[in-house]
């Protein structure tokens, strides 16, 4: 038995709808402007304070909404921390970085050791 096309038009609008459903998996994390500040980090086209205060809004608006921060948010802001002179607040990022996301314990271990330390440059 073959289907009329105004059956299959339907089948397809309410497959479409199903997919355009509100019921939707949240994501899990905020991303916010994060991807955006590290690239034009990497790029030089911004300075460590402007970053760490776009940073801090985002960590803001992500408490607000009980939203989780990205892995590498807490090292990057330990990072920007770290490059103006804030060792303090490096070594809570640093630490948080690693509580979150266990897998970056080794690069955080090794960030906090030499936390305040001299960069050493390659000859």
């Amino acid at each position: 038995m073959a289907l009329s096309k105004s059956a299959l038009a339907g089948i397809g609008l309410l497959g479409f709808l199903a997919a355009c459903s509100s019921d939707r998996t949240p994501p899990l994390y905020s991303w916010r402007d994060y991807p955006e500040q590290q690239y034009l980090y990497l790029k030089g086209q911004t300075d460590h304070q402007a970053q760490i205060i776009a940073l801090e809004k985002d960590v803001r608006k992500a408490q607000a909404k009980n939203l989780a921060l990205p892995p590498g948010f807490h090292a990057h802001l330990g990072m920007l921390y770290a490059a103006t002179g804030r060792t303090d607040l490096a070594q809570q990022e640093f630490s948080q970085e690693k509580t979150l996301f266990p897998e970056s314990a080794t690069y955080m271990d090794f960030l906090l050791k030499n936390l305040g330390q001299p960069a050493k440059t390659a000859s």
